[in-house]
């Protein structure tokens, strides 16, 4: 399993080049690279694509930079060092994707690193899930396998045929699906019409730009030649709250 500081590091270290070197080529500064080989930040998406292009990266390599910065485990085989990746169904809803809706056919087939039992996508729609998900990530759910407490998954009302991306809690003695985003209710579990259809284990991010740090953001797009400039501002700040 291999980390962002890890994956840069190999990337970097197969095309000869020293972090300086990649730091010109990318338009970034020596320190960002540095940082992100020390496993110091996660950086942005932003800068991550001016890393990628300046490296010259494969489909598969990108797509490894990718995975490594959203922290997803990679599955590997051990004897021939290939990632084992298996086709699932996505759906447009929930209550599709659970087979609620009859003669209803996936939207769409990602691959995904091979897990055991029956797995599918689910599009999420809304924003009852942010900042854990958002709209138009796929969700990666388990089919029949538990979720305990604290766990999202997905949970069917028999009587209505709604389905529900939700956090299984329990609140005052009583069990509830809770959303992420608290402006949503919770959703109570008074009988056994809600029942849970699968575990979520994974997601598939639709917009990587929404887990950007915003002081990132912005120090992706200073200038060049005024990067110099920026990391002596950043670093008397830094020394004016040690000497405070």
């Amino acid at each position: 399993m291999k980390n962002l500081a890890l994956t840069l590091k190999i990337l970097r270290e197969s095309r000869n080049l020293s972090m300086e070197e990649l730091a010109i080529r990318a338009g970034v500064s020596k320190g960002i690279i540095g940082e992100i080989e020390r496993n110091k930040t996660r950086s942005t998406v932003k800068t991550l694509d001016k890393i990628a292009k300046a490296l010259n990266l494969s489909e598969d390599e990108k797509k490894d930079l990718d995975q490594a910065f959203l922290g997803r485990p990679i599955k590997t085989d051990l004897n021939t060092n290939l990632i084992k990746l298996v086709s699932i169904p996505v759906y447009e809803s929930v209550s599709a994707g659970i087979g609620y809706i009859a003669d209803v056919s996936p939207i769409n087939y990602i691959s995904i690193p091979d897990v055991r039992g029956e797995c599918i996508g689910i599009k999420v729609k809304g924003d009852s899930m942010e900042p854990t998900f958002f709209d138009g990530d796929i969700v990666i759910l388990k089919k029949d396998v538990e979720v305990n407490l604290g766990e999202i998954g997905v949970f069917l009302n028999k009587s209505t045929g709604e389905a529900f991306v939700k956090r299984l809690k329990k609140k005052n003695g009583t069990y509830v699906l809770e959303s992420d985003n608290y402006m949503f209710n919770d959703i109570c579990i008074k009988s056994d019409e809600i029942v849970c259809c699968g575990k979520v284990i994974n997601v598939v991010k639709n917009n990587l730009k929404k887990r950007v740090n915003t002081l990132q953001e912005l120090i992706d797009n200073i200038p060049a030649k005024k990067i110099q400039l920026a990391e002596k501002l950043l670093q008397a700040l830094i020394n004016d709250e040690v000497e405070k």
